[in-house]
């Protein structure tokens, strides 16, 4: 992962409500609520960046969870809508937790490998209210991100 987390904007009473609101709409789906599933929330919304299936077992808490069970959760909640899946060219297939009002595009260091957040509010607000508006798209997301070098990998040796 990378060496930067960036803080989250979410209190642990929001995150508390997230999670909650989101097991309550899974149980509408007819998904049960288990231990493994909130762990998993919690975790996704703690970490915040997308990451790589092979990096579930990194995540506190989660390790010590039986990873093909972590792995179908993602997945069921992928299918529900609840998780979106980023694809970052040759990095593969990312996954985070789909929050509505709550969306990030990254950057992305060739090098390094280190993601983060681009730290201002989506230049794609826009384009998504006039698909939406001018076009009459539903359910739009989208994921962004920009290629290219951090400020540690750019600097000559």
């Amino acid at each position: 992962m990378g060496h930067h987390h960036s803080d989250c904007c979410l209190s642990d009473e929001e995150s508390e409500t997230i999670i909650g609101n989101i097991i309550a709409e899974l149980r509408d789906s007819g998904m049960r609520k288990t231990e493994a599933l909130e762990e998993l929330l919690r975790a996704m919304l703690a970490v915040h960046k997308p990451f790589l299936l092979s990096e579930l077992s990194e995540i506190p808490g989660l390790a010590e969870r039986d990873q093909a069970t972590i792995y179908r959760l993602v997945m069921k909640l992928k299918d529900l809508g609840k998780v979106r899946q980023l694809n970052f060219g040759d990095k593969g297939n990312f996954f985070q937790l789909n929050l509505a009002d709550h969306h990030h595009d990254y950057l992305l260091c060739e090098k390094c490998g280190e993601m983060t957040e681009v730290p201002f509010s989506c230049v794609l607000k826009e384009v998504e209210q006039r698909l939406k508006t001018e076009f009459g798209w539903k359910n739009l997301s989208h994921s962004l991100a920009f290629h290219g070098l951090c400020p540690d990998c750019s600097v000559p040796d």
